[in-house]
């Protein structure tokens, strides 16, 4: 290779990764994305090295996240900047500790970006495979994680010298559809409750300007209305609202007991479950009130049951940071983004409840990105969770397209049928298999769309090791990383004091 060309390896990495990802979605190339870099790590190292790695990443993770420009212009730069270190972290590591040791390196990488700075398990790897059914039933053994090391595993086959590592990886390959080709069917499927859908397909600017106009917050509030009488007619046994359908207007008293101000919005929200009988789970941005003290606002999801009232509040735990949750950036990220968003309060616990001889969880916009979150709602006996969403910030992005994906993934973890609610799509209803049920398709579009999603779920009695043993293979991965580099780092100084 020309010596000047080496220099150009990150780059070729970033792009091989990104289009492994939507909107391109051509997932096989995951499969030699971090080949570039691999080689990269080891013909080069220094200054020069470090910051041409960085630049690869920079533009890995600008590029990936390019859709948060849509509600902060500067933000996929300014992300990109702490993202894009990861890659001279990568190498860096793997240059110290081997070839052999990347796959575990890569995954460790991931469980950090996943966890500092309240996490963004965004763009991992093993989503990339979410199309391949067979190769990511594995998930339900170690999660997204493993899916994500058996693709590291086959990148390094690539590079590492000898036979035997292409074998190995081969035979992980192999073994990992296999695994899927046998587990499928062993899967048995039980009818579950009748589920409904609404997606109003209200664009991100009317439901910012419902906080100050009450005129559009009602324009806004029919628009879901309508679309709850329609699904009423299939006779669900759940209707389904997305994320902050209600942007106003409800309060709760904490001083004691929770005491909700029965005004006219505390009425709208009961209103559709009264008047169709129908149990509703409805997503609200809530304020609650402590006297002698300033307002604190929650994202949430209410259940409400016919006859009975306001039965259920869950309030979203895992915030957005730097949109919900500002430490003490408050005022530097408002002045980048523009927007005056209020910061939210974190809830504590996943509860879950019935519907028929079913129960059921909620998660909030992202959280369904959080493996863990899921476990958690399967673990509390949840047979589906309902992960209600906002989208309309991206308008028809491949953001859209990626939280659909990762949520594929959370179905097959813990065996638990994923039913996704959002404003403006993509509404789904995913198998415990991680099969796309179904989906609200109109006129050939599934983006920005409006309509009602119904369907009976199907549900599973199956369990799985993920379900039981957790994110085993992130931590695996991370501590065996740090493990090993430290003791490379110890035995290098002992033989340069020798």
């Amino acid at each position: 290779m020309h010596a000047s060309l080496k220099w150009w390896l990150p780059l070729i990495s970033a792009l091989l990764f990104c289009a492994s990802f939507h909107p391109v979605n051509a997932g096989f190339l995951a499969y030699v994305a971090l080949v570039p870099l691999l080689i990269y790590s080891q013909i080069a190292s220094g200054r020069k090295a470090f910051f041409a790695a960085w630049g690869g990443g920079y533009v890995a993770f600008a590029a990936g996240y390019w859709w948060f420009a849509y509600t902060v212009p500067a933000g996929p730069f300014l992300v990109a900047i702490y993202m894009g270190l990861w890659f001279p972290a990568f190498t860096w590591a793997v240059r110290r500790m081997g070839l052999l040791w990347s796959p575990v390196i890569w995954v460790a990488i991931e469980a950090l970006r996943s966890t500092l700075f309240g996490g963004l398990p965004w763009l991992l790897l093993g989503y990339t495979q979410h199309e391949s059914l067979e190769v990511i039933q594995i998930a339900d053994l170690g999660g997204v994680w493993l899916v994500s090391l058996l693709i590291a595993v086959v990148n390094a086959a690539f590079v590492c010298p000898g036979r035997s590592v292409r074998i190995a990886a081969a035979i992980a390959l192999i073994l990992s559809a296999g695994y899927g080709y046998f587990r499928l069917p062993t899967i048995e499927m039980v009818d579950g409750p009748k589920i409904a859908v609404v997606q109003p397909n209200i664009p991100q600017n009317l439901k910012v300007e419902a906080i100050r106009s009450n005129a559009t917050a009602i324009d806004n509030y029919k628009k879901h209305y309508a679309l709850t009488r329609q699904a009423a007619e299939g006779k669900p046994d759940l209707i389904v609202w997305p994320e902050a359908a209600i942007y106003k207007g409800l309060y709760v008293n904490v001083d004691k007991e929770p005491e909700w101000h029965e005004n006219a919005w505390y009425g709208a929200l009961l209103e559709p479950a009264e008047k169709t009988g129908i149990q509703m789970l409805i997503g609200v941005l809530v304020t609650e009130e402590r006297s002698g003290e300033d307002d604190q606002y929650t994202n949430s999801a209410l259940r409400i049951l016919p006859g009975k009232g306001l039965s259920g509040r869950y309030d979203k735990t895992h915030l957005v940071p730097f949109a919900e949750r500002y430490w003490f950036f408050k005022r530097i990220v408002q002045a980048i983004s523009g927007l005056r968003l209020a910061e939210m309060k974190p809830g504590t616990g996943f509860p879950v409840w019935e519907v028929g001889s079913e129960r059921y969880g909620a998660q909030i916009c992202f959280e369904a990105i959080f493996p863990e979150i899921s476990r958690e709602i399967a673990r509390n006996g949840a047979s589906f969770t309902v992960n209600i969403s906002n989208d309309g910030w991206f308008k028809s992005s491949g953001e859209l397209d990626q939280m659909l994906a990762m949520a594929r993934f959370r179905s097959i973890e813990n065996r638990m049928h994923v039913v996704r609610a959002t404003n403006t799509g993509i509404s789904a209803f995913i198998e415990p298999t991680g099969r796309l049920q179904s989906v609200l398709e109109v006129g050939g579009k599934v983006k920005e769309v409006e309509g009602v999603l119904e369907g009976r779920i199907r549900l599973t009695r199956s369990s799985s090791l993920y379900r039981a043993a957790g994110d085993w293979v992130k931590w695996g991965c991370l501590l065996g990383a740090l493990g090993a580099l430290a003791g490379r780092i110890f035995v290098d100084r002992n033989k340069k004091a020798a």
